[in-house]
């Protein structure tokens, strides 16, 4: 009798691991994925959690966690970056902000074991969905392609 540990030995471990609506990464985004890096670089390490996904599973569409808001940005983008609390979240260094105002899509080969820190708080991510939702800079297509509205 074949057991099961003995097919996941010889399985790829990051073929079968599925991210969950919550999850949150640490990851490379660059300027083709939405993200504008920091003057002098090409990418920019962001926190990203996923907020849904298409229907195929094979892209992730989520929000990114910034360090502040940006006060040069329009007051409707700032309104919608939503506070996070360190104190709740261990792979926070210091209070930060969701920002609200762009799904972004990421492939699923970014979210992997190694790029996993942590699950977002039932209430803030139903925070963060709503204000997702009310958002008008997510273009509606976005939001339904990843299950976010009818």
């Amino acid at each position: 009798m074949t057991k099961l540990s003995d097919i996941l030995s010889t399985c790829n471990i990051e073929a079968i691991y599925q991210p969950e609506i919550g999850d949150v990464f640490l990851i490379n985004l660059t300027r083709e994925e939405g993200i504008t890096p920091k003057t002098g670089d090409d990418t920019r390490n962001k926190f990203y959690i996923v907020l849904g996904f298409d229907e195929y599973g094979n892209a992730y569409g989520g929000v990114v966690i910034n360090s502040h808001v940006n006060q040069n940005m329009p007051m409707h983008i700032q309104r919608a970056h939503m506070p996070l609390n360190s104190y709740n979240y261990s792979f926070l260094s210091h209070n930060s902000f969701i920002d609200c105002s762009k799904l972004f899509v990421v492939r699923k080969e970014k979210l992997n074991k190694e790029s996993y820190k942590g699950i977002l708080s039932e209430e803030d991510l139903l925070l963060a969905i709503g204000t997702v939702k009310e958002s008008k800079t997510i273009n509606r297509i976005l939001l339904k392609r990843f299950k976010l509205i009818e």
